[in-house]
């Protein structure tokens, strides 16, 4: 399955996969261990979070739902009841460059990636952009995309190179099996990493 090899490889190893594009900056696994699915996306004003319920209705079971706020964690964007409904979903994360609250009552599934706890709330207007590709984090996000997340961070992999992307990264973890066992064997990282001049 692709999402489970997807979170073995991890992010570190795809973001260098991926010629080190795509990971969002400051970005915080908060809650859930490793995640990976498609995007589905949303883009809302800041402290406005009609557009997440309306992307939750959308969204489909093993996605990533990624929302792309304006509120940049001054607001608390999400809570329990979105959580819950996520959970219903099927979802596998949800990432959002905001805050989040009802933190003592989240658990996982699914992951939540945010920018921090903030327990301002937020009212139901008028959604920016849905299921259109949005900027989270510094990084574009389109829907469909591959998003990955760890303890390391989040990085989006493009839909048409994730299969490039893969093998890419298989072949790197290969080659760090083989400095691994140099390294343990005493070899000084400047010999094993060809560092000497």
């Amino acid at each position: 399955m692709r999402a489970a090899e997807l979170i073995a490889l991890g992010v570190p190893t795809l973001h260098e996969a991926n010629h080190r594009r795509g990971l969002m900056r400051s970005m915080l696994l908060l809650i859930g261990e490793g995640f990976a699915g498609p995007a589905e996306t949303v883009g809302i004003p800041a402290g406005d979070n009609l557009g997440l319920h309306l992307a939750l209705e959308r969204a489909e079971a093993g996605a990533v739902l990624c929302v792309a706020s304006r509120g940049k964690g001054l607001y608390g964007v999400l809570g329990e009841l979105v959580m819950e409904a996520a959970r219903v979903r099927g979802l596998a994360a949800v990432v959002i460059d905001d805050g989040v609250r009802d933190i003592e009552r989240l658990s996982a599934p699914p992951a939540i990636a945010t920018l921090g706890i903030c327990s301002r709330g937020t009212v139901k207007r008028r959604a920016l952009s849905l299921a259109a590709p949005v900027g989270i984090d510094g990084v574009l996000v389109r829907p469909g995309d591959w998003v990955v997340g760890d303890r390391n961070g989040v990085c989006v992999l493009p839909a048409d190179g994730v299969d490039a992307i893969i093998a890419a990264a298989r072949a790197r973890v290969e080659r760090e099996d083989t400095l691994r066992e140099e390294i343990r064997r005493g070899v000084p990282t400047t010999r094993v990493l060809g560092l000497h001049k």
